[in-house]
């Protein structure tokens, strides 16, 4: 048997699987335990999915029956299971093996009495979660399992809910069996995206005068019932849920959001009992879902039951396109319940105690309640105030989100006025005239600002008195509290406590009533009628009923005729003359007029001094003849009487008639005074009442012409004082008015302008309840603003205008076509032109549109006239037939702004440049041959200038021009890739060259002589020394750089054919070659200049030749002894001069030996032991004797010894070694060094300088010859 019970459970939980909803099977009523099975079938259910691994649960339906929830992540763990690791109160801490649900998402307990669902709300760590029970935790024990489902909680939804009552997880707690649908929905939604909302403003009618007046509410908006506790904010739902949703068409949903569970009973009950929920079989014509979460449940389910209920009316708007009315009491307890979960959650508190997330939970809420474009949620919610104190963060936080506020004050509830909503603090966004109408709107604010100024007079009165007051003030004292008493109304919901039934009030009866109040029309009602009443109607049935009570309570006073007639009239025309005294006191006049009884007590006397009033002067001066006339009619009557002797009956009658007759004629009068003095106070009240609003339109202060006009001393000196005043006030708002018009006539000319397509005439309207100066400065800066907006339209739209006309000239378009295809009327000359936002549009599209072409074909242009240059270039077009096409190549690098001229850029003229580049296309293959041939002369051309040698058969004649030019571009490419270090290359030869100019002024031995120029040879030579010093690193570098450079290219860097590293090693080791050179030759002098000592020490000393002429003067002779190194300079210098006759041909520095490949490499240098050889011909052993056939061959010329020639340059030459060959071809040509100007530049000098080198060291033998030689020619 338990195995067939199982079997058939876990049957139908795979069927309620399989079905369209995803909840789970909802428990019974709260009060009593879970359906029998159904435990056991959950955890059925929960073992056989936890045994089949591989199969994972099923997950909550995500279509159109789920909607969207807030749980986006891709990861759910729907069918997870978890243990309970601790629980505190409401919260439950789980745990997960693998994976957590995301936050939000409602977990089950297993193996619980009822059905317990939890809420996650934080992550802690890795594998737990904290949540939030939505019921009492009583008997959750660690260890026990929790079920994932993989999606928030979800509730049913649709018409089945309608007549119900559940709890915040969907269940039915009013014991009428499940809800059956196949409809559900999270209760965690997005809210409608922006483009889904409507915007339509409509009035709900609630029936209340006292909201539909004030405060009136939007159908489809929020309103928001703010009150402290007791003052009926629950009553006035009901009334609301009364009056609205017996005449709704739509459905209504209920939330109680932690209220007294009574008046959840209370609400159910009276719905039954109205028809809006019905039971049985007709349930289905329910119009009204409820949901609870009272105050006896967690916090959880107190913080999501709005959320509940809200769902269960987004469907109905949704789904079904109904308008639906959502009541939610009380919001309060909604903020309430999420800050005790914030709390048990351990968050830090915010203002007040309040949760830190206050704004975020409630905006969660209320931006759900729109209206969409499928229907809309009306939203009427209980707010409790704490401590009656508005500026409470709970209270503050709701305002923002709300459309009308309709705020009760106890203060008005201790009057006994009920509703007690508060005229002046409550608000609505509908009270505007643009929606309800000018004679609303000007009525609502007509009757608050009576009742504005009533309460600025309150503490006047409560101090002075009413007797202190103006007329004027006593006439709103009198108004306002009608007022306040007319907006009580009887709730049909109070019936039972009242005993009055309830009054529904139409709104235009309403704002009738009410403005006929503000005219004055019921100044005679008495307050007393206004209290506790529907429509003025029955106001004034309440005022008829009131006289009457009177008139039967005065008509059931005793009367008493006393037996002396004469002392009944004493006591009338006393009785007439107090009255007159107490005409003064201007009491108002009943409207009821009892009969006077001939005989009155003196306790009545103060009713009939009551009834006759007058104003005519002074009562009592003109009572005194009248008394004493009166006395002696009666006594001459009594004599005749006597004299016929009238029975006592006759008296009597006649008495009482001339008593009555009095009487009447008293009534008459006093009662056509009283009319006219009422007429006249009600003229007055009129025009005051009328200057007032002028006076309070324009602006103007109001003045009391009661009180500036001190003469008046009566109603019609009052009357005629104001009129003048009204007059001019009516002439200035007539004026003003006219201004107003005016200012709101241009408004609107220029607002057509600008945007005719969104231009609503009526939107721009006047009130002509505030025609002040500050209104009409208000219109004329925004007339201003649209002078200025439209100034800048106009000076835009001729901008584009003048853009659009330059662009259509360059392009060859039609310009006023383009125009008029846009709008006509900005190709008219006169009148306005078209200003919108369209046109404007359209101009910039057009603008854009053109800009655009004119690149296109600017482009076009450019690469026309780029390939008609490049085609003159290679046929070598003549200027003249160039001179013709000079318009299109001058703007081949011309930017957009700069083509500015007539049909630059039209279809024509660029058709036209295409065909003269297409002839020339022509004419080129036909010279095809001519070119090829031009272009490899350019190519021989451009290597030479790299310094590149050509590969044979590399370029082949045949090929096509286009493939040469390609190869001239890559020889281009590798000329500038060489570019730094051909620089390079030429500085390093410079300064070999000055190198090799200072070893041959370093061998000039006349370099020191102050001669002519010597200074400057002394300069170059410093400089030369400074260059000379730089070159083993200018070596180094380009070395480095070459290195580089074949190291990127993978080739070798060949100058004129020979690799220029081979060429730098070369050199170097040439350099060093001569330093050792001159390190031996400074060895040997040594060497010499010892043996020499030697000699001296073992023969003496020679004398020297000059001495032997010491004692004898003759001229001085320039002799050779005494000049030996200028005659040795100009003996090389004749030697160098001879070397550069021979070197005349060779090659330039560039040519000579550097391009000639097959020659070797010590061909080009030398080395300085060869040439030294080469030189001494003739070697001779040193210290051997100087004899003319030792001494070179070289002819010698004698030099004069005049003395004339003493200074000038010897012409005999010593035979002295010549200068070592070096890789520079001017070391071999020089001579000795003259400041001269060279083609050749040296590095970065202008010109070329002198430099200057140590003095040449000359050996023993050396100087020996030289003097031999002297010592000969002498």
């Amino acid at each position: 048997m338990a195995t067939r019970r199982a079997l058939s459970s876990l049957v139908r939980a795979a069927s309620r699987l399989r079905g369209a909803s995803p909840a789970p099977r909802p428990r019974g009523p709260l009060h009593r335990p879970s359906p029998s099975g159904y435990l056991f079938n959950r955890a059925a259910a929960y073992a056989t999915a936890a045994a089949a691994k591989e199969a994972a649960p099923p997950a909550p339906a995500t279509g159109k029956a789920t909607g969207g929830g807030k749980i986006t992540d891709e990861f759910t763990g729907a069918g997870a299971v978890g243990q309970v690791c601790q629980v505190i109160g409401a919260v439950v801490d789980v745990r997960f093996d693998e994976g957590l649900p995301p936050i939000l998402t409602a977990l089950e307990v297993l193996d619980h009495n009822i059905r317990l669902v939890l809420e996650v709300a934080q992550h802690l760590g890795e594998n737990m979660v904290r949540t939030i029970a939505m019921d009492g935790t009583e008997g959750l024990v660690r260890g026990q399992r929790v079920l994932n489902t993989g999606s928030p909680i979800t509730v049913p939804v649709g018409r089945a809910t309608l007549g119900r009552i559940m709890n915040v997880i969907g269940e039915p707690i009013d014991e009428k069996g499940d809800i059956t649908t196949n409809h559900f929905l999270p209760i965690h939604r997005e809210a409608p995206a922006f483009v889904e909302q409507a915007t339509e403003q409509q009035i709900l009618v609630t029936g209340i005068k006292v909201v539909d007046l004030l405060a009136p509410y939007q159908r489809g908006g929020k309103i928001g019932l703010f009150g402290g506790a007791g003052v009926g904010k629950t009553v006035l739902i009901m009334e609301l849920i009364n009056n609205v949703a017996k005449a709704h068409g739509g459905f209504s949903v209920f939330a109680g959001v932690g209220e007294r569970t009574r008046e959840g009973n209370d609400l159910y009950r009276e719905m039954i009992e109205s028809g809006v929920i019905k039971l049985g079989d007709k349930q289905s014509e329910s119009k009204c879902a409820l949901v609870y979460g009272q105050m006896n449940e967690p916090p959880g389910a107190r913080a999501r039951v709005g959320l509940t209920g809200l769902t269960v009316a987004e469907h109905f708007r949704d789904a079904e396109g109904q308008d639906v009315l959502l009541f939610i009491d009380n919001i309060f307890r909604f903020t309430q319940a999420n800050s005790e979960v914030s709390a048990l959650l351990g968050r830090i508190p915010s203002a007040v105690g309040y949760q830190p997330t206050l704004a975020t939970d409630l905006g969660g809420l209320q931006e759900r309640i729109t209206t969409t474009k499928k229907g809309s949620i009306t939203s009427v919610q209980a707010i409790y105030v704490p401590a009656d104190d508005l500026t409470d963060p709970a209270p503050a936080t709701t305002f923002a989100h709300l459309d009308a506020t309709t705020v009760l004050s106890r203060q008005i509830s201790e009057l006994g006025i009920y509703p007690a909503v508060d005229p002046l603090d409550s608000t609505s966004r509908m009270l505007s005239p643009h929606v309800l109408g000018e004679d609303h709107y000007n009525t609502a604010r007509g009757v608050q600002k009576v009742l504005q100024n009533y309460k600025n007079l309150q503490d006047i009165i409560a101090i002075l008195g009413m007797d202190e007051l103006s007329e004027d003030d006593k006439l709103t004292v009198a108004r306002a509290r009608k007022i306040q008493r007319f907006l009580s109304q009887p709730f049909h919901v109070a019936e039972v406590f009242t005993g009055a039934p309830g009054k529904y009030v139409e709104l235009k009866e309403s704002v009738n009533s009410f403005q006929g109040v503000l005219d004055g029309k019921y100044d005679d009602l008495p307050e007393q009628s206004f209290y506790m009443v529907g429509g003025i109607e029955e106001v004034i049935a309440k005022a008829e009923k009131i006289a009457k009570d009177c008139f039967e309570q005065f008509s059931s006073i005793p009367h008493h005729f006393p037996q002396n007639r004469a002392a009944v009239s004493g006591q009338i025309h006393a009785a007439a003359a107090a009255a007159a005294a107490a005409a003064e006191d201007d009491a108002a006049v009943p409207s009821f007029r009892p009969p006077v009884s001939p005989s009155v007590e003196p306790s009545h006397r103060d009713w009939l001094r009551g009834i006759v009033l007058t104003r005519s002067g002074n009562p009592k001066e003109r009572l005194l003849p009248m008394k004493t006339i009166c006395g002696s009619l009666m006594h001459e009557l009594q004599v005749i009487w006597d004299e016929v002797g009238e029975p006592e009956a006759a008296r009597d009658r006649m008495l009482l008639e001339l008593e009555q007759e009095c009487l009447e004629v008293y009534r008459r009068k006093v009662d056509q005074a009283n009319r006219s003095r009422a007429q006249l106070r009600q003229a007055i009240a009129q025009y005051e009442a009328e200057l007032a609003a002028i006076c309070s339109a324009i602006g103007e202060t109001t003045v009391h012409v009661r009180q500036s006009n001190q003469k008046a001393c009566g109603l019609r000196d009052e009357l005629g004082a104001i009129l003048p005043y009204l007059e001019e006030m009516k002439r200035k708002k007539v004026e003003r008015w006219n201004q107003f018009l005016d200012v709101v006539g241009r408004i609107k000319k220029i607002s057509s302008e600008i945007r005719p397509a969104n231009f609503d005439p009526f939107k721009v309207s006047v009130d002509q309840s505030d025609l002040s100066l500050r209104k009409l400065e208000e219109l004329r800066v925004e007339l201003k603003s649209l002078e200025k907006e439209k100034g800048e339209r106009v000076k835009q739209v001729m901008e584009y205008l003048k853009t659009l006309h330059s662009l259509c000239v360059v392009l060859g378009v039609d310009f006023k076509k383009t125009i008029s295809e846009i709008h006509p009327s900005l190709d008219e000359a006169e009148g306005p032109r078209n200003i919108s936002n369209t046109t404007i549009e359209m101009l910039a599209w057009a603008i854009q549109r053109l800009r655009e072409t004119k690149m296109q074909r600017m482009q076009k242009l450019q690469d026309l006239a780029s390939t008609l240059l490049e085609l003159w270039n290679l046929m070598d077009t003549p200027f003249e037939e160039q001179q013709a096409y000079q318009n299109i190549t001058c703007n081949i690098a011309a930017s957009e702004a700069e083509l500015t001229e007539q049909n630059t850029l039209s279809i024509e003229f660029l058709n036209y440049v295409e065909a003269e580049v297409l002839r020339l296309e022509q004419h080129k293959a036909s010279k095809m041959k001519e070119l090829v041939l031009k272009k490899k002369t350019e190519l021989e051309e451009h290597r030479r200038r790299a310094h590149l040698v050509g590969e044979e058969g590399a370029i082949d004649p045949s090929l096509l021009l286009e493939q040469i030019e390609a190869y001239i571009s890559t020889v281009k490419e590798e000329a500038f890739s060489r570019k730094d270090i051909l620089e390079r290359v030429e500085k390093w030869l410079n300064a070999r060259e000055e190198e090799a100019w200072l070893e041959d002024y370093n061998k000039d031995d006349n370099r020191y002589n102050a001669g002519r120029g010597a200074h400057i040879m002394l300069k170059r030579a410093e400089k030369a020394r400074v260059l000379v010093s730089k070159i083993p690193g200018m070596v180094d570098v380009l070395e480095t750089k070459t290195r580089a450079w074949e190291t990127e290219r993978g080739n070798e860097f060949t100058y004129d054919g020979v690799r220029l590293i081979l060429m730098l090693e070369e050199y170097m080791v040439v350099r060093q070659e001569k330093e050792q050179e001159r390190k031996r030759q400074r060895d040997q002098k040594k060497l010499q200049d010892q043996r020499k000592a030697e000699q001296e020490a073992l023969y003496g000393s020679k004398p020297s030749s000059s001495k032997s002429h010491s004692t004898k003067k003759v001229p001085r002779n320039s002799t050779p002894g005494v000049q030996p190194p200028k005659s040795e300079i100009l003996h090389s210098k004749t030697i160098r001069a001879t070397k550069k006759t021979e070197d005349i041909n060779t090659p330039s520095p560039g040519h000579k030996g550097l391009d000639t490949v097959g020659l070797p490499i010590r061909k080009l240098f030398p080395s300085s032991n060869s040439s030294t050889l080469l030189e001494m011909e003739t070697p001779r052993k040193p210290f051997s004797q100087i004899t003319p056939g030792n001494i070179s061959s070289a002819p010698v010329r004698p030099i004069s010894t005049g003395g004339t020639e003493e200074n000038r340059t010897p012409k005999t030459f010593a035979p002295v070694p010549t200068t070592p060959m070096t890789v520079s071809p001017h070391m071999q040509m020089a001579v000795t060094p003259v400041l001269t100007a060279k083609a050749v530049s040296v590095l970065s000098y202008d010109e070329p300088e002198l430099t200057s080198q140590e003095d040449t060291e000359y050996s023993f033998e050396e100087k020996r010859l030289a003097v031999y030689l002297a010592a000969q020619v002498a």
